[in-house]
């Protein structure tokens, strides 16, 4: 399978092209908000979780803190998962993802459709409906369907429309489902899985693009994923490698932990292991995004993301991973499972 190596030519231009700046610092500032002045999240925003939201254990490994929310390692050596406690009760999530214009969760809508991002995400899609038509095993007696759970924008359905799928969407960002319905014409329901009342086996492919990652119960998510699948069709998922490189080297740092919008944060292990508790096959695994770049940024001692003044264009290591020597180092990190972005490709049994 191809892999995605470089969002942009560098992780600075990439986040300014994007408006990630922007909406990070944002969204910073709103989680601030949220913090006591025993610097933990306060009660009325906070639910306590006292088990691995994957298996179920209770033992874990503190890994650090980061604004109000302690991040837990799973100590079941089939898990591994990685998780936020507390998590931000469901009525201010809801609230989260609604978007009112004023909001880093509508900020993030100018991220997703800025020309940049849009550019970055069809690769991604592609790759995606690759991915799934290479390994279903759906009987098709016409038009192949596949439902998109937490849509945003409607890009993926546009790609997976324009491979001949029907499709249908599923979101709660206002300005995200009006851009998906009123500007690329598609079908896409302001509703939450849970509450779209959706028919047994009526979909060839259910898929999760960044999205797996924001839920508090994700298990019960992929179990109703299961049910809305024709025996032998797919369901995807494409996440956060919480055992990345760049996880591992800046730890607390990097984006993907993220205790507000992000309390899962799956390594290859604990992702795979979700599979198999509701019966899923998994056909393959895939890594994406080396982040090479917020690695080395660490490392010379400046903002891994954010440029703030004080790169060195021409410094020793950057010049080191350059050319050829980039390119292998970038293949390295995927072909090793240290991207920063993993795909799982999984498959409901036929029998």
């Amino acid at each position: 399978m191809k892999k995605i190596k470089e969002q942009n030519e560098n992780t600075y231009d990439f986040y300014v092209q994007t408006r990630r700046d922007q909406f990070f610092k944002l969204h910073d500032e709103e989680i601030e908000r949220l913090i006591g002045e025993d610097g933990k999240i306060r009660a009325e925003f906070a639910e306590s979780v006292l088990a691995c939201p994957i298996c179920g254990n209770s033992d874990y490994e503190f890994q650090f803190k980061k604004q109000g929310f302690e991040f837990k390692r799973c100590c079941n050596n089939r898990c591994g998962h990685v998780y936020a406690d507390p998590q931000i009760n469901e009525a201010a999530l809801v609230n989260a993802y609604s978007g009112d214009g004023q909001s880093a969760s509508d900020l993030w809508m100018d991220v997703m459709l800025s020309e940049v991002n849009q550019n970055y995400d069809r690769r991604k899609y592609n790759l995606g409906i690759d991915a799934i038509e290479e390994h279903i095993a759906a009987e098709a007696d016409g038009p192949r369907r596949v439902l998109d759970v937490g849509c945003s924008i409607g890009l993926f359905l546009d790609v997976a429309r324009s491979r001949g799928w029907e499709t249908l969407g599923l979101e709660l960002n206002d300005r995200a489902v009006s851009h998906a319905c009123d500007v690329l014409g598609l079908e896409v329901r302001k509703k939450l899985l849970k509450d779209a009342r959706l028919p047994d086996n009526s979909f060839d492919a259910v898929t999760l693009w960044g999205v797996i990652e924001h839920l508090k119960d994700p298990v019960t998510t992929i179990r109703e994923s299961v049910r809305l699948l024709k025996p032998g069709g797919i369901f995807l998922t494409f996440c956060p490698n919480a055992a990345s490189l760049v996880c591992r080297v800046i730890r607390d740092l990097a984006t993907a932990y993220d205790g507000h919008d992000h309390p899962q944060n799956f390594t290859p292990q604990s992702i795979l292991h979700a599979m198999e508790q509701v019966g899923l096959e998994n056909v393959a695994i895939s890594f994406h995004q080396p982040d090479l770049d917020a690695v080395l940024h660490y490392i010379e001692g400046r903002h891994p993301y954010v440029k703030d003044g004080t790169l060195k264009e021409n410094s020793s290591l950057m010049r080191l991973f350059s050319g050829k020597f980039r390119e292998k180092a970038e293949e390295l990190i995927l072909d090793s499972g240290l991207g920063y972005k993993m795909m799982t490709v999984n498959r409901k049994p036929i029998a």
